[in-house]
């Protein structure tokens, strides 16, 4: 991170499951200087359990304060990372409330949760900063894709401020709030989808005689090469030109994957992905 405006915010994190997890591993991994400014990082989670780790891990101990509780980590930090399950987020909105002033930034990771929803349960607390998040699972090895909005009372710095700090998990795209629900069924579930296709092309590989960790393997590297040669400016139709000759084995493949019907299977999952999590937005917006 080379901008300094997010290591002079101090920064806690509410909840650290898989994603509250992976950002804070970002965060630490991508500046060992994060919270030099402004002390260290501030968590807390309802299942204590999983608090023990943090204070006894030799890389993350001495730069994580672990919390008792939501409150001290709100009324202690001037960005609030809040990582917790969209069910769960009415409640622990209404008890940092009372710690959150101007200055102060939210960052929501609970997907379906609009922005204005949060606002209106921050109570008397008008033109509190909220900014809506959506990484995928890739944060794990930092190459999630985040999908970012503001709020109403956000400003551009405070967009700024959270690219930042979510830039260390991975990329980070601004979109218009009304594109969240796609991006869900795009990103955070299609990386599941890419994982079930890869599986798919590894089992060829073993239907075949290959060793399945050698199949796997090399079915992931082939994605990843098609995923960064897209990347670099080739359409998939460019890619498919360049491999499949005339009477080859690329062209006899692709055939049987349109047979299949395998792009409309992928089409499919995404736009009911995506259905689901239009559903689950107005289920949680209408709280």
């Amino acid at each position: 991170m080379n901008d300094k405006r997010a290591k002079e915010k101090r920064i806690g994190i509410i909840g650290v499951g898989n994603i509250g997890t992976s950002i804070l591993r970002g965060l630490l991994a991508a500046d060992a200087d994060i919270g030099r400014v402004r002390g260290k990082v501030l968590i807390c989670d309802e299942q204590k359990d999983k608090l023990g780790f943090f204070e006894a891990d030799p890389e993350s101990g001495s730069r994580v304060v672990v919390c008792a509780s939501n409150e001290e980590v709100a009324k202690g930090s001037e960005v609030i990372i809040l990582a917790v399950k969209p069910n769960d987020v009415g409640v622990v909105v209404k008890e940092i409330a009372p710690f959150m002033n101007e200055e102060k930034i939210l960052i929501s990771v609970a997907a379906g949760v609009q922005t204005s929803a949060i606002e209106e349960r921050l109570g008397e607390a008008k033109g509190r900063k909220v900014i809506r998040v959506m990484p995928n699972i890739g944060a794990r090895v930092g190459e999630s894709v985040t999908a970012l909005c503001k709020g109403k009372y956000a400003v551009e710095a405070d967009e700024e401020i959270a690219k930042e700090i979510l830039s260390a998990i991975g990329d980070v795209y601004v979109v218009k709030e009304s594109d969240m629900d796609v991006i869900t069924g795009l990103s955070g579930s299609g990386i599941a989808f890419f994982a079930a296709v890869i599986d798919a092309m590894a089992d060829g590989g073993v239907y075949e005689g290959l060793p399945r960790e050698l199949s796997l393997a090399i079915a992931a590297k082939t994605a990843f090469g098609a995923a960064r040669l897209i990347l670099a400016g080739d359409t998939p139709s460019e890619i498919k030109a360049m491999t499949a000759s005339p009477g080859g084995t690329t062209i006899r493949g692709l055939h049987a994957m349109e047979s299949g019907a395998v792009k409309a299977a992928m089409m499919e999952a995404v736009i009911e992905a995506t259905k689901r999590a239009r559903e689950i937005s107005k289920m949680q917006n209408a709280k």
